[in-house]
């Protein structure tokens, strides 16, 4: 029997953004969405539903709006810098709210499929929830995580210098030429993600590049 995959995603979006060759493969894959944003949970929920995939999402109430701000309080993403600012944003308990299910989930999910699981993760470069999400999943889980390199974020030029510094510790275990499937990939994304027609206007950009999709691991 395949492995289970699990992909986390802080975000609506981010799976289908930066993982859709795992969505559209030959995988028996799950999704958890850790924000709560009610017309965005929506959004995903019919889309997995219409792509046929089991999708999950945490179900606190909080919405994930740190971005900007974090960016014009810090120049890199780095988990110390997001943990004091999302401190500050969310406020400490609601974070330790966040950590805590996040953790909990992972403990059912492994129990549920008897340990024979692939979990995939954010790399965590250019948004500091994607590092904390990140940080929280490696402090139970030291080994054998796959991490899909972020999309639009670390494709930005503020995020150079944090992909070049993360790459001492992580290396690409592969990277997927996604010309057969982009098509599909954003015809999805424009289609069932309409609170994200801004951002998938101002990226296009990046989209017709069609930037092959990333998979890292931690280096042993």
């Amino acid at each position: 029997m395949a492995k289970k995959v699990l992909i986390i995603q802080p975000h609506s979006d981010d799976a289908l953004f930066s993982a859709s060759h795992i969505i559209f493969g030959n995988y028996k894959t799950e999704i958890l969405t850790i924000e709560n944003n009610k017309k965005r949970v929506e959004e995903d929920r019919r889309l997995y539903e219409f792509i046929g995939i089991p999708y999950n999402h945490l179900g606190l109430e909080f919405d994930d709006q740190s971005f900007y701000g974090y960016h014009k309080a810090y120049s890199d993403v780095n988990i110390e810098d997001a943990k004091t600012y999302l401190k500050e944003f969310f406020g400490e308990e609601t974070l330790e709210k966040i950590e805590k299910e996040i953790l909990l989930f992972l403990y059912n999910f492994d129990k549920k499929h008897h340990g024979d699981t692939q979990i995939v993760v954010p790399w965590g470069v250019g948004h500091p929830m994607h590092i904390f999400v990140r940080d929280v999943v490696e402090s139970v889980i030291a080994k054998g995580l796959w991490y899909y390199r972020d999309f639009p974020h670390s494709y930005k030029k503020r995020a150079r210098r944090q992909v070049e510094e993360q790459l001492n510790d992580y290396e690409l275990l592969r990277s997927v030429d996604i010309t057969d499937i982009a098509e599909t990939k954003w015809e999805l994304a424009r289609k069932f993600y309409r609170t994200q027609s801004g951002l998938l206007w101002f990226e296009q950009g990046y989209i017709k590049k069609n930037l092959p999709e990333e998979i890292y691991i931690r280096k042993s």
